[in-house]
């Protein structure tokens, strides 16, 4: 089944102020992109069909744990992928639920 990624106003905002730092971030993404449309539900299940998944930044080659943190939303029905933050872990521990309850309201 053929898959769509769609992002969030919030993450092209977070993705343009990263891609000042990360010059790569673009070649990550395009990464993760065919990841997601092999597998949408990949990254640690956090609640209500949303994923937080582990993205390395091979601008700074530290591998996952000290990359980017890529919070997803995936409805199966609509064959959509929403991709809604993006965060580098050396500037943000977490992003909490709050912070995705209203990420979520965007689409709905």
């Amino acid at each position: 089944m053929p898959y769509s990624i769609v992002t969030l106003p919030e993450f092209d905002k977070n993705v343009k102020k990263l891609a000042k730092r990360y010059k790569n971030i673009k070649n990550d993404l395009s990464s993760l992109a065919s990841e997601l449309k092999n597998n949408p539900k990949s990254g640690t299940y956090l609640f209500n069909n949303c994923y937080k998944i582990r993205l390395a930044n091979s601008s700074v080659p530290t591998g996952k744990s000290k990359g980017f943190r890529v919070i997803t939303y995936f409805i199966d029905e609509h064959s959509n992928i929403y991709l809604l933050a993006i965060y580098s872990k050396s500037d943000q521990e977490n992003i909490t639920d709050l912070e995705i309850i209203e990420l979520l309201r965007e689409i709905k």
